[in-house]
């Protein structure tokens, strides 16, 4: 059986009339009556009573015809479904975000792209950048919001923003009351950062030029995510160097101090994996582009 037998019934079934049925399938008339009868052949019993006169369904024939309609609708259904995908209209994008970065240039992105791609959903995962270059690696994860470097060939990548970095301070600390910060004022500072597992030279310029003063401060304790670094600070555990717009969401018992200049602009760069040709990843790339 094909479908095309279920469409030649459905026609003869609706028009109760070969003619009218052949003409709207622009048939001629023999041949539907032949595929009409070989469908009743395949099925093993009849589906019409045909008579010189008349066309009328059997009890067959009327619940046959409800299933062909089923049918053919749940083909259309997967027709228009896989035509959605293959135009990135439906399906799931998969985005790994540095929390620095969630900032309202990314907010202003995946609003324009969800008005241009309302079937697709997200899937927003806070991790650090090493995370995010590992599922990007392994295929768990389609977009990547993160820092430099870059350091894998299968990853390809486009800058997204840039923002200045400035201390995050325990409100009331020694470093906060001095009107104007130099290098020389973090020597043997207890710094909190992220774990050296977790972040790959994020705080190498600020220590380079630590280390130019001839300071050198000191790990005074490892978080495992931004967040927790930002309560740690808050709790007295030390001072950090982060991006400015996490003093952008204000949090008690923090403040956030210019720092000496010389230090280069934080980027955050999109990354995706070059082999992934997925029309929903090349769709929010468009989008970026675009905006």
């Amino acid at each position: 059986m094909e479908l095309r037998h279920l469409r030649y019934f459905i026609a003869v079934a609706e028009e109760l009339n070969f003619r009218r049925a052949a003409e709207r399938l622009h048939l001629a008339q023999p041949p539907l009556s032949v595929q009409i009868k070989t469908l009743e052949d395949e099925l093993g019993l009849q589906l019409l009573e045909r008579s010189t006169r008349s066309v009328k369904l059997t009890p067959a024939g009327r619940v046959f015809l409800d299933e062909a309609r089923e049918v053919l609708m749940a083909v259309e259904r997967a027709e228009q479904r896989v035509r959605n995908v293959q135009h990135g209209l439906v399906g799931t994008l998969r985005i790994g975000v540095l929390a620095p970065t969630a900032t309202s240039r990314l907010a202003r992105t995946l609003r324009s792209y969800r008005q241009k791609f309302p079937g697709v959903q997200f899937s927003l995962y806070e991790l650090t950048s090493v995370e995010q270059l590992q599922r990007l690696r392994l295929d768990s994860l389609d977009v990547g919001l993160l820092r430099p470097p870059i350091s894998f060939s299968e990853l390809d990548s486009c800058y997204f923003e840039e923002s200045t970095m400035v201390l995050a301070a325990p409100a009331g600390h020694r470093l906060a009351r001095l009107r104007r910060l130099a290098w020389k004022d973090f020597h043997n500072e207890p710094l909190v950062m992220i774990h050296p597992t977790l972040q790959h030279g994020y705080y190498d310029p600020f220590l380079n030029l630590c280390a130019q003063a001839g300071s050198t401060p000191l790990v005074g304790q490892y978080a495992n995510d931004v967040h927790s670094k930002m309560w740690l600070i808050s709790a007295g555990f030390g001072v950090s160097p982060t991006t400015k717009t996490i003093a952008e969401v204000k949090r008690p018992g923090l403040v956030f101090r210019e720092l000496p200049p010389g230090l280069p602009l934080v980027q955050t760069l999109v990354v995706w994996k070059r082999a992934n040709h997925s029309p929903i990843v090349e769709n929010f790339l468009g989008c970026l582009a675009a905006g």
